[in-house]
């Protein structure tokens, strides 16, 4: 790793400007590595702690169009280690996960496991049951999103898909603990019963740390029913996540999701913080959308003051997305977020390390974690 550099900035600003991948390490990365969406543009680099302990803090990159610019670039050195090199000098040491034996596995239903659930860092899997949201389908799409090219998997995941491959993924010793999200539907529950159900599936299969992440439901009673029942399942945690806390802002950027109130995410946090408890919910800020930092960080310190942790992501433009030709967020603007939200965490008492499952856990998305344990 580039010694003049934290590991923290080094995250940032591959996260900036993606990673390009020369055409003739594609197949390599496919058939060795956890490289499963490659083809779409998402992939997982690993750095090593500035601890010295061996431990990987994942950095998940997403390639849109901004790639084919980028100084950065990957190779892979002979005795098959890699590196990023910026333009035409060593940037970073980089790892890869090698490939998981169960991505080659087939579920009962005769689809292959890497299309139903991934790897998204150490001991960190993830499943969209769903990729086809209901605001896309009515020309309503959240502007940044590009969840129908997640990656390339069934469209759908059916519970009992998803609990055979979190099994294979378990046995084979490398999930940790898992998270499960769906594109919004168009049902009450929004998707999150059959997030249920998978939780149920797979929690008679495997004891393993699962968070599920869904939209606001206005039916409390109904919404309150449920995450008990996700309790009893084995969840541990929830996200709710609310991608901009701009008021103004969110009807334009979210033509659909953006006409529920804050005020509704802070009730469903409030039943969530009842059943779950302090540093189990979560939910997400997506900075560079058209946010200003002020509005952010008043948006962070309402959340903290609950007790619910934001996780502050960098938008990277996806193709597919409305916002494919946006530019993202410069690493110094998400290296200074990241700062003055971890100061947040710590004056209400929060602990971005202790939350049991899921993408804060994981942290692969966001440095704001390693922030909070490093430095900038």
């Amino acid at each position: 790793m580039n010694a003049t550099l934290s590991v923290t900035r080094i995250k940032a600003e591959l996260q900036e400007k993606g990673v390009r991948v020369p055409a003739g390490l594609v197949a390599d990365l496919e058939s060795d590595y956890n490289a499963p969406a490659i083809s779409t543009g998402r992939m997982v680099l690993c750095l090593r702690s500035p601890g010295g302990n061996g431990e990987l803090i994942p950095v998940f990159i997403v390639n849109g169009k901004r790639a084919d610019r980028s100084p950065y670039h990957l190779q892979k050195i002979a005795n098959g280690t890699f590196e990023v090199w910026k333009d035409n000098a060593k940037y970073s040491d980089v790892v890869l996960i090698p490939r998981p034996q169960f991505y080659g596995r087939f579920t009962s239903g005769d689809i292959p496991m890497s299309k139903v659930a991934v790897i998204v860092g150490p001991g960190h899997l993830r499943s969209v049951a769903n990729q086809r949201c209901f605001y896309q389908q009515i020309g309503q799409a959240c502007k940044f999103c590009a969840v129908q090219h997640w990656w390339n998997a069934m469209p759908v995941k059916g519970p009992v898909q998803i609990a055979e491959t979190v099994e294979a993924g378990f046995q084979e010793g490398c999930v940790k603990h898992i998270s499960l999200t769906t594109a919004t539907l168009e049902t009450p529950d929004k998707g999150l019963a059959n997030l249920i159900e998978a939780a149920g599936l797979i929690r008679a299969r495997c004891q393993v740390p699962m968070m599920l992440e869904f939209e606001p439901i206005q039916d409390h009673e109904l919404l309150r029913s449920w995450l008990r029942q996700a309790r009893e399942l084995g969840v541990t945690s929830i996200s709710l996540n609310i991608e901009c806390f701009d008021e103004a802002l969110r009807p334009n950027i979210m033509p659909a999701k953006g006409k529920i109130s804050i005020r509704e995410y802070v009730n469903n946090w409030l039943i969530g913080l009842d059943i779950f408890g302090r540093n189990e919910v979560s939910t997400t800020a997506v900075v560079g959308i058209g946010e200003g930092d002020g509005s952010i960080l008043r948006g962070v310190e309402m959340a903290a003051s609950l007790g619910v942790l934001t996780f502050l992501v960098p938008h990277s433009p996806a193709k597919g997305a409305a916002f494919e030709d946006m530019q993202p967020p410069a690493a110094d603007r998400m290296l200074l977020l990241y700062e003055k939200a971890a100061e947040l965490y710590r004056k209400y008492g929060l602990d971005l390390c202790s939350c049991t499952a899921g993408c804060v856990r994981g942290g692969g998305f966001s440095a704001i974690k390693d922030v909070a344990r490093f430095g900038i």
